[in-house]
């Protein structure tokens, strides 16, 4: 079954210098927003308040404020809302992306149950032996030549 969520998202533009392609553009899904989190209507509330609901954020000082402020006061119950390794790399990508132009929006998508890879069992030459390859997958040639 397939239920549409709402992510907080951190991205990048991209950037390019003298033709030389240094970030092609990134984006993050940094924060599912659901009923899971503790003070998921305070979070809709300042996320409304910093504007977040009706357009993306561009400015550098904004995004981090938001992002530090929500780890900060939305503690969730036990521990922060983002874990210290998440929060950390969260931090990264902030300092390695500015000069790419951040972005911080929030975007809907439906969530789906991952499908299960389907796989065909080839025979392999000179055994008994079956393996497992995906569909259309080139196999190499293992010749001992």
């Amino acid at each position: 079954m397939s239920e549409e969520s709402v992510f907080l998202v951190l991205g990048c533009f991209g950037r390019k210098e003298d033709n030389f392609e240094l970030c092609p553009g990134v984006e993050n899904r940094i924060l599912k927003l659901d009923d899971s989190l503790v003070y998921i209507d305070e979070i809709w509330d300042y996320l409304e308040a910093v504007k977040l609901l009706d357009k993306p954020v561009i400015n550098l000082n904004a995004i981090r404020n938001i992002v530090f402020r929500m780890q900060d006061k939305y503690d969730q119950k036990i521990r922060k809302l983002w874990s210290e390794k998440e929060f950390h790399m969260i931090e990264r990508f902030i300092n390695m992306h500015k000069q790419c132009g951040l972005y911080m929006k929030l975007v809907t998508a439906i969530d789906e149950a991952p499908k299960p890879q389907e796989f065909e069992l080839i025979k392999i030459q000179g055994s008994s032996i079956e393996q497992a390859v995906e569909p259309n997958m080139v196999q190499p040639n293992r010749s001992r030549r």
